[in-house]
């Protein structure tokens, strides 16, 4: 993941992923590195961006200032409609996980019918309800990994219960859409050996930067390529996430050595109409890629105090002028918006 909008804020439920950050002598690092989610973050708002990458590092220390822990705290908080997209994501995730186990160890998967839609979308329901309570109780800033957070109840924004109705009803809508998809028929009568590792954070890199990414789903095919899959619950809008799609693709020729030729990628849009965008990225196109990369990347570390040593002032990293995305913001406090 990630990701896109949604990608942030998985990383604020809690997730099994690996660190994006170097490790020596278990000291953490703060190593400039790129993703798809940063990027977008530093485009949305300068402050924003300072505060997720630099402000709140550190913030999970005991004797960390009371201001970057706040800002730590605050990062780890998602809103309501990124959560549907966390929700859904995760029972999707749990769902392949628990197919790949049982078929490894040579179990039946599901009855001529399939699985248990109902049954699937009721067990999400009771994790969202579940972490709507965690979040109410605020526990969150006592520890912001083990406890859930949403932005709502942070700033104690008026959100009616039909709102928050609404988002359970598109979070259950979106998986019922998957589980009784053409797309999900394909994936559960596909050979599980040959899926690559689901939802995991890996990295490739670029001129000797880390580039991150987390790919929803890909499996190998019996050609030597690929088929890889990104589950959205937003609108539908396959250029938003172009630039996400092609940096999968050049992580997939680097770290799974399937030629971009061979890899289809599919933005799959869960909703009532289910959607499916497919697309390849042939030679000019993956350069392009990488120069929008680089650009982004040039960007951001030329706001940089050190750029050797990823040192950077928060002075240098202006509000946005566009107050609107204030209300949006995790950070707003800290910033008094």
């Amino acid at each position: 993941m990630a990701a896109s909008g949604s990608r942030s804020a998985r990383g604020a439920v809690a997730r099994r992923r690996v660190s994006p950050y170097a490790a020596r002598v278990g000291t953490l690092e703060n190593n400039f590195s790129w993703s798809n989610s940063r990027a977008a973050t530093f485009e949305r708002c300068r402050r924003a961006y300072w505060w997720q990458y630099y402000g709140a590092w550190g913030g999970w220390e005991r004797n960390a200032p009371p201001t970057t822990r706040l800002a730590y705290v605050l990062k780890n908080l998602t809103s309501r409609w990124a959560w549907v997209g966390s929700a859904v994501h995760e029972a999707i995730e749990a769902i392949l996980k628990r197919m790949q186990r049982k078929a490894l160890h040579g179990q039946l998967q599901f009855g001529e019918s399939g699985p248990d839609v109902e049954h699937e979308v009721e067990k999400l329901t009771e994790a969202m309800r579940d972490q709507y309570r965690q979040s109410l109780t605020k526990r969150y800033h006592e520890n912001p990994k083990r406890n859930f957070g949403l932005m709502e109840h942070e700033y104690d924004d008026p959100v009616s219960r039909d709102e928050w109705k609404k988002a359970s009803e598109k979070a259950r809508g979106a998986l019922r859409s998957f589980l009784t998809s053409d797309v999900f028929a394909h994936i559960a009568a596909s050979d599980p050996k040959a899926w690559l590792p689901i939802e995991q954070l890996d990295q490739f890199h670029l001129d000797g930067i880390g580039i991150w990414a987390a790919p929803d789903f890909a499996m190998r095919t019996p050609d030597g390529g690929a088929e890889l899959y990104d589950w959205k619950t937003g609108a539908v809008n396959p250029e938003r996430s172009r630039l996400q799609m092609a940096c999968y693709t050049l992580y997939m020729e680097e770290r799974h050595e399937v030629q971009p030729a061979k890899l289809v990628s599919r933005l799959v849009y869960l909703g009532p109409d289910l959607h499916v965008h497919e697309e390849r990225f042939d030679t000019l196109q993956l350069r392009a890629a990488r120069d929008e990369i680089r650009e982004s990347m040039e960007r951001m570390r030329a706001l940089l105090a050190d750029p050797e040593k990823n040192v950077a002032e928060q002075a240098s990293f202006p509000l946005t002028d566009e107050v609107s995305r204030c209300r949006t913001c995790v950070f707003r406090r800290l910033c008094d918006r």
